[in-house]
């Protein structure tokens, strides 16, 4: 199975989530961070998803779409956005299906999956790819590279500079 990567065009499998079901319509022409993460209410992934509850005001700012995705059941998923005031799109990947599209599973039984973010562009494609990061401040460095992109391409004067920002 060939697995996605800078550069390629995201695949959102239809999975149910808190918006119902996982549609990438939603999310093209945005900004979209695209986040697998173990469970609801792992110490872990409480401290991201912490990090960028604590950061939503900023993430809103920068029109940065979210999108969390685990193994846990729907009603899981319910249940921890209710508890941490969660209003971005949860996904339930029960059988890997989408995780393995973007090798993010750490084990199969039971299916786990590893800590893994995409940061997709408006002209939706995956921009970067975090990987393996295993501290809360990896929200923040993706805040910081959504920021500098931003910044990057208002500033942008095609007389000074010749570059193309859709190089893939």
């Amino acid at each position: 199975m060939k697995r996605l990567k800078e550069g390629d065009v995201p695949v959102f499998v239809h999975l149910p989530s808190t918006f119902g079901h996982l549609d990438e319509s939603r999310y093209k022409g945005r900004w979209t961070l695209l986040f697998f993460y173990h469970r609801d209410f792992a110490p872990g992934c409480d401290l991201d998803i912490g990090t960028l509850l604590n950061n939503m005001e900023h993430i809103e700012r920068l029109g940065l779409e979210l999108v969390g995705i685990s193994p846990d059941p729907l009603e899981k998923h319910f249940e921890f956005a209710v508890s941490k005031g969660i209003k971005f799109e949860l996904a339930s990947d029960s059988e890997g299906k989408m995780a393995g599209l973007y090798g993010a599973i750490k084990t199969r039984k039971p299916l786990n999956f590893k800590r893994k973010a995409f940061l997709i562009s408006p002209d939706f494609r995956i921009l970067k790819a975090y990987e393996g990061k295993k501290t809360v401040l990896y929200p923040l460095e993706i805040i910081y590279d959504v920021e500098f992109i931003q910044d990057l391409i208002k500033s942008y004067d095609p007389e000074k500079i010749r570059i193309t920002f859709n190089f893939f």
